[in-house]
């Protein structure tokens, strides 16, 4: 019997814990006192619509230099879920966050190879999982429980083309998006079970993201033998 891929179970692990820190963020926000300040710290969140029009750009960009500094996507997909909305705010964070990461590819790719590795001599034996990959190969890149400052560093090392890396990131970034956009949604109702509800779709809806991407790189892995 073949035994699971543990990489999916880290990666599915990764998530849950994330939702499972704003439900309890959700929580102490709106039984405790904090739910004054946190009053305040909406109010300036939503300070950044006073800008209009130049709102969202600034929000991109925003988000395209703060993943180029390590700052975890999911929370600025939270974020932009809380400022815009669900589909405005996933448009928004998803944009900055291609920005960053083709930023970072393309640095790698023009700092040159050995230079990276012999900062980081351990990354270079994760660039031969994606020698032949093309668009599937980074798109399952994109779902390991790995930081993405990292997987950035290992697409810019292998061999992938450019266009490859755009799609596949593009469609690789969605499937996490998705959920922590809508928390970010859900963070922002009049009421807990408002909230909470936003919550138990999002985790449904990560459940089903993740089932349907285990079984198609398992018709992919099956597919190469």
């Amino acid at each position: 019997m073949k035994k699971p891929d543990p990489r999916s179970f880290l990666s599915m692990r990764k998530d849950l814990l994330f939702i499972a820190a704003f439900f309890l963020m959700v929580l102490v926000l709106n039984l405790t006192p904090l739910k004054e300040h946190w009053t305040e710290v909406l109010a300036f969140f939503e300070g950044l619509k006073r800008y209009g029009a130049l709102a969202p750009f600034i929000f991109t960009v925003s988000v395209a230099a703060l993943v180029c500094i390590g700052i975890p996507r999911l929370f600025l997909c939270t974020l932009g879920g809380m400022l815009f909305g669900f589909y405005r705010g996933l448009l928004f964070s998803l944009i900055g966050t291609m920005v960053g990461y083709y930023l970072i590819f393309s640095g790698v790719r023009k700092v040159g190879g050995a230079f990276i590795v012999r900062r980081y001599h351990k990354i270079n034996r994760f660039t031969k999982l994606l020698e032949r990959g093309g668009i599937p190969g980074v798109i399952l890149a994109r779902q390991l429980p790995i930081h993405g400052m990292v997987i950035n560093l290992v697409l810019g090392l292998s061999p992938v083309r450019r266009r490859d890396f755009l799609v596949g990131t593009a469609i690789g970034l969605i499937p996490e998006a998705i959920p922590f956009t809508l928390i970010g949604k859900g963070i922002k109702q009049d009421t807990l079970q408002a909230s909470i509800a936003y919550l138990v779709i999002a985790v449904v809806i990560l459940a089903v993201l993740w089932l349907g991407l285990k079984i198609w790189s398992e018709k992919k892995r099956m597919a190469r033998k």
